[in-house]
């Protein structure tokens, strides 16, 4: 008795054929998972100032407009500015405003 089996796929492979690529990454799970359980929790007030900015973010978007972060290209430092959807600046903004910081530190960042 014999069977004639065909094989599954598009093309028949060899046995002899080898595939080409680098072999395939294990992963170890068990190591995952410990990583994992490592993480901490996130405070409830990150969270909540997370949502604040999220908000803020809503109200920008209904009223057409945006914060922008840049870097200049002559200091190499980081450059705040409300722009409309568009893209047009309305106006710059001092990095304190934006983070919402009532010290005195430096109005940009290095």
């Amino acid at each position: 008795m014999s069977f004639n089996v065909v094989p599954i796929g598009s093309r028949s492979i060899a046995a002899t054929e080898s595939v080409d690529g680098p072999p395939a990454d294990v992963v170890d799970l068990a190591l995952r998972r410990m990583s994992a359980a490592a993480v901490l929790e996130i405070p409830d007030h990150v969270l909540d100032e997370v949502d604040a900015a999220a908000r803020k973010a809503q109200d920008l978007l209904a009223e057409r407009r945006e914060v922008r972060f840049e870097t200049d290209p002559d200091s190499g430092r980081v450059v705040a500015s409300l722009r409309d959807i568009e893209g047009a600046v309305v106006r710059a903004l001092p990095l304190r405003e934006v983070v919402g910081g009532d010290d005195d530190g430096p109005q940009s960042a290095a």
